[in-house]
């Protein structure tokens, strides 16, 4: 291990999402937001489909039982902010009309972060939330921040500022905005009450940052002195390369995050449509 190494994430990689259709799902990620399917896995218990949206992969994971509520006027949580230049944001806002996806629009200099840009707020065909910011720069779709709940401000920056060693950016009574090393932020508010999406278990629904190997292991040893579970309760290491680094763990409001030293240009360059 590198004495350098001090347990610090690159940056947000990519997460899943819990779908009710997987044939509709990704036929919205396809011909709606523009993604291109990586890889499709299908058996009696699930279907995984794995898209990749710009710079970033997204796995489509089919529930047995489990639905995402209806997203109300789309302000709910978790939700999924991505970043496009403004030709590509242009033609997918065109085409999210089009297919008449429920969407609200983001005034410019309403939001944090990337919000300051203009944006509008989506329901993907199950009803996973989203946001798009039209950027200032040409380049692909990338993930830019993740907006979650919690019940406890404070105990949510422990756990990242300690764990994953994310730099607090912005913060008063209600809302706080962590900054990952990559450029990204994580986006918690609290809330009186964990919204339904965030108490319902999915399968396989996790949040992926990338590491360095020799980070890995720093922030795993945090996560074993704290007494932190680490465990993969959706059987999600199915097709994992040998070496490959990778663990799951919950945060304070239960979602469930990823380290992992591989990234989505890694995962797309071995997927196997």
């Amino acid at each position: 291990m590198s004495s350098q190494a001090t347990g610090v994430v690159h940056h947000l990689d990519h997460f899943v999402v819990p779908v009710a259709n997987p044939d509709r799902a990704q036929n919205f990620y396809l011909e709606v937001l523009g993604a291109r399917l990586l890889k499709r896995m299908t058996d009696p218990s699930v279907t995984r489909a794995f898209v990749k949206l710009g710079q970033n992969h997204i796995g489509l994971f089919s529930q047995k039982t489990a639905t995402m509520p209806d997203p109300g006027e789309i302000k709910g949580f978790p939700r999924h902010g991505f970043v496009a230049s403004a030709a590509d944001y242009d033609k997918i806002a065109k085409q999210l009309r089009a297919a008449g996806a429920r969407t609200r629009p983001i005034a410019k200099g309403s939001g944090r972060g990337c919000g300051k840009q203009e944006g509008i707020a989506f329901a993907d065909s199950e009803n996973n939330l989203f946001e798009l910011f039209r950027g200032e720069s040409a380049g692909p779709v990338r993930l830019d921040h993740l907006h979650f709940d919690t019940l406890d401000v404070d105990e949510s920056v422990r756990f990242y500022t300690h764990f994953l060693k994310f730099s607090l950016l912005e913060r008063d009574e209600t809302v706080a905005v962590m900054e990952v090393p990559g450029g990204q932020s994580i986006v918690l508010e609290k809330v009186a009450e964990l919204s339904a999406a965030t108490r319902t278990t999915y399968r396989g629904r996790h949040f992926a940052f990338n590491v360095s190997d020799d980070n890995f292991h720093p922030i795993v040893a945090r996560l074993q002195e704290a007494g932190i579970e680490q465990r993969d309760e959706h059987g999600e290491r199915e097709g994992r390369r040998d070496e490959q680094l990778a663990t799951y763990f919950k945060e304070p409001s239960g979602f469930r995050l990823q380290i992992t030293n591989e990234d989505s240009a890694t995962f797309a360059a071995h997927a196997v449509a």
